[in-house]
Order: structure tokens, then sequence, then C-alpha cells
């Protein structure tokens, strides 16, 4: 509540990751490395509409959306993404407001296997799609993902 009555200040921290109070960061201002995998894997894969990475950072007790390729870095996370990093949980479910859109979200990992956040996908769709093969190509990316990263703290190094 206070954050809505607080004027929009961005924050400069040293790994680029900026967050704003009241005010969301550009995805091509994101100088972290979490953003050089979601640009890797957004230009690897046509089908996919929408990437995004939720990670708290070191240190810090919420999480927050902190690489995709919309300009919602510092998106503070919802339950949805919550569910996904803390309980583990799937997330498979058609865009109701876009019925041209299909959403997957799985736990986001580490190359050691530790969950570290959420990584969300939406990918395009259309009646008869098989949102199984979605469901796998999202865990794809995701291990793919997983195999470049060694800890949280790796996500908010400068881009490299």
């Amino acid at each position: 509540m206070l954050k809505k009555l607080i004027p929009t200040v961005v924050l400069a921290v040293s790994s680029g990751y900026a967050m704003a109070a009241g005010a969301l960061g550009k995805a091509a201002d994101n100088a972290i490395f979490a953003q050089t995998l979601v640009n890797e894997q957004m230009s690897k894969h046509p089908e996919l509409l929408v990437l995004g990475l939720h990670a708290p950072k070191p240190g810090a007790k919420d999480s927050h959306m902190i690489a995709s390729n919309l300009d919602r870095i510092g998106k503070e996370d919802d339950e949805d993404d919550l569910a996904v990093a803390k309980e583990r949980k799937t997330i498979l479910a058609p865009n109701m407001k876009d019925p041209d859109k299909f959403e997957v979200a799985v736990p986001l990992k580490d190359s050691s296997g530790k969950v570290i956040g959420s990584l969300s996908t939406v990918f395009k769709y259309a009646p008869g799609d098989d949102e199984v093969k979605m469901y796998q190509a999202a865990l794809a990316i995701r291990d793919e993902v997983a195999r470049k990263i060694p800890n949280v703290a790796a996500l908010f190094e400068p881009a490299h």
C-alpha cells in the first residue's frame, strides 16, 4: 500500500538490476545475467510470446520478476508465481483474456537442481494444440537455463 503512495524512484543497484516503486523497469535496460538468459531463449523459440524469470535477490524477503521480454521488471510476484516457487507447483492454463495464448509456469532451478524461483512462459495457442507439448517445451527451456545458473546470486550479476 505504501509503495503506491510514494513517487516513482528508481533505485540503481551495482548489478544493473533496478526496481522502481510504483513503476516497472524496461527489459531493454535490464543489464543482468538473468535478462541475457531470457533474450537467448526468446531468440531460439519463435512459438514463445513471453518469458519471465522470478526470483528473490539474495538477502531479500520478497520475490520479483527479475527478467522478461516484457517491460515488467521489478513486478512483485503474485500468488501464482509464489506457489510455483515455494510449493513447487506447475501451472498450465489458457489465457482467459486472450484465447490465442497458453501459459505454463514451472519452478526455476539452478544447475544443482535447487529451486530458486519460477519461470513463466506464454506460448502461441490455437484450439487443438497439444498443451502437453507446451509443458514439455517449458521444461526444456527451464532445464537449458538452469544449466547456466550456478546459484540465484548469479542471476543478478552484470550481463555478459
